[in-house]
């Protein structure tokens, strides 16, 4: 199997929802976070279109990655912090799906399948499975495994058509002291919230 890199596989695993991936990612340049990138111990992200928002630890990039999948197009929106010097990435993103297609399945099988192919495109082996729920009833889901040296630990959520994920990378036995932190400050709008739920239920 093809190696991919650290930054790489987190990003592929949506794309194993509703479908499974097909044809090459086509990655748009980086766009400017929602405020400008700060060299500081953490950075708030607020994100207008992604609504929500986030606090890294650490200086904050952007990305977007188009991805032909079996239901159509769609973009993964990505912030990532990276502290190489400890092998350590903490990554927060949001995918659209068509609303055709999510009506098909059942939003928490959906966050199932999401959860679970991130941790086999890393080989993660003692996967951890835990269910969540977001304030508003929406599906999530925790996970944990491990790939080697690395840990990897996640959380998934399916707000009517979109798919929030928050992955966090670390060497084994290493887990950063700010991990419960990163994972906490998520917090989704609720305007954004209402307007997603409606989007599925034909409101």
């Amino acid at each position: 199997m093809k190696k991919q890199s650290s930054r790489a596989v987190p990003l592929a695993a949506a794309l194993l929802v509703l479908g499974g991936c097909a044809g090459r990612t086509r990655t748009e340049p980086p766009v400017a976070s929602a405020e400008p990138v700060r060299q500081s111990p953490s950075s708030v992200v607020q994100s207008r279109e992604g609504g929500f928002s986030v606090t890294f630890p650490g200086p904050v990039t952007e990305e977007r990655r188009v991805q032909p999948t079996d239901v159509g197009e769609v973009t993964l929106h990505t912030f990532i912090a990276a502290r190489t010097q400890e092998d350590t990435a903490y990554y927060v993103s949001y995918t659209d799906f068509p609303l055709a297609a999510v009506a098909q399945v059942r939003p928490r099988d959906v966050v199932d399948r999401a959860s679970q192919g991130a941790l086999e495109a890393l080989g993660a082996t003692a996967i951890t499975a835990k269910p969540l729920q977001m304030e508003g009833g929406f599906p999530g889901q925790e996970v944990g495994g491990l790939s080697g040296p690395r840990r990897l630990r996640g959380r998934f959520f399916m707000v009517g058509p979109r798919l929030y994920q928050q992955l966090l990378l670390h060497p084994e036995g290493r887990a950063p002291e700010d991990a419960d932190r990163f994972f906490d400050s998520f917090h989704l709008d609720p305007a954004m919230a209402v307007k997603l739920g409606q989007r599925t239920t034909g409101g």
